[in-house]
């Protein structure tokens, strides 16, 4: 599955050229202003760039199990499990899963009120270990809410995966809770890559570096980052 060739710089730009990070103003879900804005539901109109961005997703989460299975002295194929916080992780998660052999279930935002009624829906059982994959993190509420959720029905989960942390606290904020993030880029890591090849201005850079150390997160805040933030 690992794929040398494959680069973050490259990825940061493809995401830049696939119009899922802008510069400009814009207002979050959560009604503040932003001078960046990640989208990245667009990444599933591009089927190349999705799939390189999922095997890096899947790397990043093999070393992740590796590293629980030498602390547990665990290797059991069935006890490992991912999950995509809904909804836009969903589709990469999916791509992950077929790439690293790592099943995968899925956490509906509301149980269904017909069939099965399941909110949880997948092959698992209770004592199984997740890693949950999701796009965006700013504030992190989405990321606890699922984490819960699968603990509550006897999965133990307690790290996740990140396409871009925009580092205004929120990894610190969930390391508090329990919980361990990983990201594959860092807001600042796209910024300098953009702005090696000239996406983006000096100006742009430093409006938004600018913007990150004036708004931390506090625990207080509410997670809108499906909302494409």
């Amino acid at each position: 599955m690992c794929d040398a060739s494959l680069s973050l710089k490259d990825i940061s730009v493809r995401l830049f050229k696939a119009n899922a990070i802008k510069f400009g103003n814009f207002t979050t879900g959560s009604g503040a202003l932003t001078p960046v804005y990640f989208d990245l539901r667009v990444i599933v109109s591009y089927p190349s760039l999705m799939n390189d961005v999922s095997i890096l997703l899947g790397q990043l989460i093999q070393e992740i199990v590796k590293e629980n299975e030498c602390k547990t002295h665990l290797s059991s194929p069935g006890r490992n499990l991912i999950c995509g916080v809904p909804i836009t992780a969903i589709p990469i998660t999916s791509l992950a899963s077929v790439h690293i052999k790592i099943p995968m279930i899925l956490k509906r935002k509301v149980a269904k009120s017909y069939g099965t009624r399941e909110l949880i829906e997948g092959v698992w059982n209770k004592g199984d270990t997740c890693v949950l994959v999701d796009d965006v993190i700013m504030f992190g509420d989405s990321i606890l809410d699922t984490v819960k959720d699968l603990v509550d029905a006897g999965i133990k989960c307690s790290q996740a995966v990140v396409i871009c942390d925009r580092e205004q606290g929120a990894v610190e904020k969930l390391a508090r809770k329990g919980i361990q993030v990983y990201s594959l880029l860092t807001l600042t890591q796209i910024l300098e890559y953009l702005k090696e090849d000239n996406y983006v201005s000096q100006e742009s850079c430093d409006m938004v570096r600018g913007y990150l150390a004036a708004n931390p997160v506090s625990d207080e805040l509410t997670d809108q980052c499906n909302n494409g933030l």
